[in-house]
């Protein structure tokens, strides 16, 4: 078990050597935003935060960067990386992170690698981390306020639903390519949604 107060000072001296001031300030303001989310859904506390804070660990690399450190970390990539280039952040962060900090539980590398495409099969930390980088209060564009009044009011699982839509219509609406994993949690979750209804 760590302390989690330490090595949340320890990292965060870390992410200020690799993050610009804007991210860096998302990056506290997501581990908070975690924080609170954790509290209301009944989530380890601790893990929330680690996740947060660490999250965009490697977002300021450039597209290059992330391409050559996606290959040299042997993470598959997609025919269209200009259009994926983005997304890789999470996944290069997430072994960048288990290898920076090997003592950190598996839970919390898979909720950073998860937080930008997310997965059918996500956790309720991973879900947190993925809202939490949404609607954390220095997000102003899209119509957020709604889905911040949305927390502990509605079970978990449905705020991310709601959260994974609006990001959907973003892409859509901005005629962005969407990642062939993101086409099977939508479907995944319509699905499971569609049974409880049915039930």
């Amino acid at each position: 078990m760590i302390d989690a107060d330490a090595f949340y000072k320890r990292a965060r001296i870390l992410l200020e050597q690799r993050l610009t001031e804007y991210r860096l300030l998302h990056s506290f303001s997501v581990a908070d935003t975690a924080i609170a989310m954790a509290v209301h859904y009944d989530v380890n506390v601790d893990d929330a935060r680690i996740a947060g804070l660490l999250h965009d660990w490697d977002k300021n690399l450039s597209d290059d960067e992330l391409i050559a450190r996606a290959q040299d970390f042997g993470i598959e990539l997609l025919p269209r990386l200009e259009d994926m280039a983005a997304l890789l952040h999470a996944q290069t962060g997430a072994v960048a992170v288990a290898r920076e900090f090997p003592e950190l539980p598996p839970q919390i590398i898979q909720a950073i690698r998860r937080h930008t495409s997310a997965a059918p099969d996500m956790s309720d930390l991973d879900m947190i981390i993925y809202i939490a980088d949404m609607i954390e209060p220095l997000r102003s564009q899209g119509n957020l306020t709604s889905l911040r009044m949305l927390v502990g009011k509605i079970p978990l699982e449905m705020l991310f639903v709601k959260s994974f839509e609006m990001t959907m219509e973003h892409l859509i609406k901005r005629h962005r390519f969407i990642h062939p994993e993101s086409l099977e949690v939508w479907n995944t979750y319509v699905a499971r949604e569609r049974g409880r209804l049915s039930i």
